[in-house]
């Protein structure tokens, strides 16, 4: 009886590690091809009035793509914004840049902080996506 139940818990464990190794490379296909998506959108990001300052790659168990950019305040006004929206409005992952700078211009905005002359965004392209959008240069320790 006991040596059922270890091999049911020697059988049970090889199952789980394998379901883990199958999740983990659908994971880093799902990574994939979510940077490849990234990397087709960047030459129209640029077109809007971005620069790449920082491009890189970090290879581990879960890939990610990093990207920084820079642009001119000045260029990325609410109104602008709304315009790039609808003339983007079926490329789903370039609306959710200009949401996501949208929302930060609006916010910055409604905190009367003093408006910077460059904006500055970072895109991580991994598991979970991030992108963060900075009015002003960001200082890191």
């Amino acid at each position: 009886m006991l040596k059922n139940i270890i091999k049911t818990l020697q059988d049970t464990g090889d199952l789980v590690k394998e379901k883990a190794g199958e999740l983990n490379e659908s994971a880093k296909e799902k990574i994939m091809s979510g940077i490849e998506d990234w990397i087709e959108i960047l030459p129209k990001i640029r077109a809007l009035g971005f620069e790449t300052t920082a491009f890189g790659i970090s290879m581990s168990i879960s890939p990610c793509l990093n990207v920084e950019l820079k642009g001119k305040t000045s260029d990325f006004t609410e109104e602008k914004i709304r315009e790039y929206l609808e003339m983007f409005k079926t490329d789903k992952t370039l609306k959710l840049f200009l949401n996501v700078l949208k929302t930060t211009i609006v916010l910055h905005k409604k905190s009367k902080a003093e408006l910077k002359e460059d904006v500055f965004v970072r895109i991580d392209v991994k598991l979970s996506p991030e992108i963060k959008v900075y009015i002003g240069q960001p200082c890191i320790l």
